[in-house]
């Protein structure tokens, strides 16, 4: 049986032994603590300072590691992309492409992540490898392969200072008070959504269940990393019950769930919030205790010295590589009283006012369309801007970039998309943001646009990211079959000519409005 629970009860112990301990044998238990992180694209602070930041996480993993010396901190994927910050060059001409997020989370003592989605945002697979080597931290990965030359073989990191295949699994020894020990697997695993031409996805679910097996008699504790949606961790954790801890990534929204006796949790992204579980092995009864606690991160924790120097060392080559770009990221290009809502919880489930503006920003570059939709996953900051807005805040906002199109689409393809959108992809990146469509279906469940039902046979003009047109956005491939039309340049007035990138599109727009 499935039971869901509000995160305010994770305080409670979650016991995963129906049986009692004696007091001899809890004498004898190995007690460590794992400091959960996931989805982590910033290394600063958001919300003006008030939430998140990889320093203030450093300072708790040391607080930690004082309560308890078996201490570890892990990444359950997604930080290598995307950022601002990733989409520059150095002075050199070299892409930071996530070598600010890896020397901040080697600063932060990051200890073992696995990898996410987003980390196969990098194209280039030799620059990916180079920042795996680049950390300090370990890798886990039981079902990712990198491509080269017609082969495959596993991606590799540094241990010791020696190039070392990443493993299906890492194996840690951790001592009891007692001296009695225990030896803790952590088997990493990601969803196969990034489809580069060098990564070769394993299935997931198979073969995360065959790594476990293959445990057996090598760990007292096999314990999840995973960067799966949470159906998919609770469709592990059910068939696989070894498993007491599933550490999971992907969602960005805190959670945890018990699928019969296992725990599943998950922490809010960019570090807003961090999961810390205390864990307790029985040897003499072979049963292992979880106590997990979600705590916020915000301003009433101290930066850690060290991590904070590395992030002010990025911080402050960030506007002169963006004026590289040929921006002014101190430029004010709009003032606003009421903030512009931006925080993924909710622009990915519903219209927001920053979202209506990005639309509103199409419609000025490029008019004429029915229809005006962006996939929320574009917008990244994930935090509310007030009062002046510069260029800045629009880079961060949409680290990608990217071109829109105008597609010409049957009415019968509009109200599919529509329909997944804002049913299947709630929740997630492809959430629509929308410009003359109602978010809603009618009671016959047809979409409206303008205020009338769309119609099957007909065509609508349709204004997009070329990412979406292209079929790339999950759940949408279908799109990908009808054709587009890219335009380098735009006119959003009499005059006046822009880039055609959607940092551009909503830079034009905010400045004249």
């Amino acid at each position: 049986m499935r039971l869901r629970f509000h995160w305010a009860f994770l305080a409670l112990l979650f016991l995963l032994s129906s049986c009692r301990v004696s007091r001899e044998a809890a004498l004898q238990s190995v007690d460590f603590t794992i400091l959960q992180i996931n989805d982590v694209y910033e290394i600063s602070p958001l919300e003006g300072g008030k939430s998140g930041g990889l320093a203030r996480v450093a300072t708790v993993k040391k607080e930690l590691l004082r309560e308890n010396p078996n201490t570890i901190a892990v990444l359950a994927g997604d930080f290598l992309s995307p950022s601002f910050i990733g989409t520059l060059k150095t002075d050199s001409g070299e892409p930071i492409a996530g070598r600010h997020m890896v020397e901040t989370l080697n600063a932060m003592g990051l200890d073992y992540a696995t990898f996410g989605n987003h980390e196969f945002d990098l194209r280039d697979p030799d620059l990916l490898q180079q920042r795996l080597h680049q950390s300090a931290f370990q890798y886990t990965c039981c079902n990712v392969l990198r491509v080269k030359d017609g082969r495959e073989m596993p991606f590799t990191h540094m241990v010791n200072g020696t190039a070392q295949p990443i493993p299906p699994y890492i194996l840690r020894e951790f001592t009891g008070r007692n001296g009695s020990k225990a030896r803790i697997a952590l088997v990493g695993v990601v969803l196969p959504f990034n489809k580069q031409p060098y990564v070769k996805y394993l299935p997931d679910a198979e073969t995360f269940r065959s790594t476990c097996q293959s445990l057996e008699g090598k760990a007292e504790v096999i314990l999840g990393l995973t960067h799966l949606a949470i159906d998919a961790d609770m469709a592990l954790a059910e068939t696989t019950p070894q498993v007491p801890l599933f550490m999971g990534g992907h969602d960005h929204n805190h959670m945890g769930h018990f699928v019969e006796r296992t725990v599943i949790a998950k922490a809010d992204a960019n570090a807003k919030t961090v999961y810390i579980h205390r864990l307790s092995y029985y040897p003499a009864t072979k049963t292992t205790q979880v106590r997990s606690t979600l705590k916020v991160i915000d301003d009433k924790i101290p930066a850690d010295p060290a991590t904070q120097a590395v992030v002010e060392k990025w911080e402050s080559q960030v506007f002169g590589l963006a004026e590289k770009m040929g921006y002014q990221p101190r430029r004010v290009v709009m003032n606003t009283a009421e903030p512009l809502e931006c925080t993924e919880t909710i622009i990915r489930s519903s219209q927001t006012n920053f979202g209506q503006l990005a639309v509103e920003a199409y419609q000025a570059a490029m008019p004429g369309a029915d229809v005006y939709w962006i996939n929320s996953g574009s917008m990244r900051l994930d935090d509310r801007l007030s009062g002046a807005i510069t260029e800045f805040d629009v880079m961060r906002t949409f680290p990608y970039g990217g071109k829109i199109v105008k597609m010409q689409l049957p009415g019968a393809v509009v109200q599919e998309a529509l329909r997944i959108s804002m049913t299947t992809n709630k929740g997630e990146g492809g959430y629509f943001q929308l410009l003359h469509a109602d978010p809603k279906p009618d009671a016959q469940g047809r979409f409206l646009i303008n205020g009338n039902p769309i119609e099957p046979e007909r065509m609508y003009s349709v204004v997009m990211p070329l990412f979406v047109a292209e079929g790339k956005e999950a759940n949408l491939s279908m799109l990908g079959k009808y054709k587009f039309d890219v335009l380098e340049n735009l006119s959003p007035a009499p005059g006046a000519s822009i880039r055609n990138d959607v940092r551009d599109i909503v830079i034009s727009y905010m400045s004249r409005k």
